[in-house]
């Protein structure tokens, strides 16, 4: 059922995107990669600590005769998770780190606000829509080892994105992509009081865009 859910989703990203082009544009891809912060509520951490990598190849079609509108598909891979801080020279005894990976679908409406043709052609866009992600491990240790007892993630994830975008030129430029998950991915079931009663991720990403 999730498999198809993750099908279902991906070819509805299709057919809006052909359905896009048939009618304005022509489709442009490319590749996106770059390094992520994270972290996820109910660890009792508190900052973007946990460091990784994403990855992945995106599709877009114009949806005006402007240019400046446009919908976009991409595949990618994040790294996601949850890690203690401990100051350099500190010893702690209280050592935690989660490791996720997904593999995400987003679609998001993208619209460029700025276009500067001083000294070449400088774009920026903003991006916002949603994103599916299905989880492909998680693994998850403290100080004493790893931890088996608690209960496992849930597959899908659905999550929101908005993002901003610097195309220096007309192939190369950076990404910057704000995502939180609005569906809990895991309920906590090991909190005595209660306090935490849902987690959620949230990532920073920070790429290089290859625009084909």
């Amino acid at each position: 059922m999730k498999k198809n859910l993750l099908l279902l989703w991906i070819f509805a990203g299709i057919f809006c995107l052909s359905q896009a082009q048939s009618s304005k544009g022509q489709f442009k891809g490319g590749l996106r990669i770059g390094m992520t912060t994270s972290q996820i509520s109910g660890d009792d951490l508190a900052g973007f600590h946990k460091v990784g990598a994403t990855a992945g190849l995106y599709a877009h079609v114009g949806l005006n005769d402007n240019d400046n509108l446009r919908l976009q598909m991409g595949l990618d891979f994040t790294m996601k998770g949850s890690h203690s801080y401990t100051k350099k020279g500190q010893i702690s005894n209280d050592k935690y780190v989660l490791n996720l990976g997904y593999l995400e679908v987003p679609v998001l409406l993208q619209w460029r606000f700025a276009h500067i043709t001083a000294y070449g052609i400088h774009d920026f866009w903003f991006e916002v829509g949603p994103m599916l992600g299905v989880n492909l491990y998680a693994r998850e240790r403290n100080g004493a080892g790893i931890i088996s007892f608690r209960p496992p993630f849930r597959r899908m994830e659905f999550s929101a994105c908005a993002g901003l975008s610097y195309m220096f030129n007309e192939h190369h430029g950076f990404n910057f992509r704000f995502s939180n998950s609005f569906i809990p991915v895991r309920i906590p079931t090991w909190v005595v009081n209660r306090r935490i009663f849902k987690q959620f991720n949230t990532v920073l990403a920070f790429c290089y865009i290859y625009q084909f």
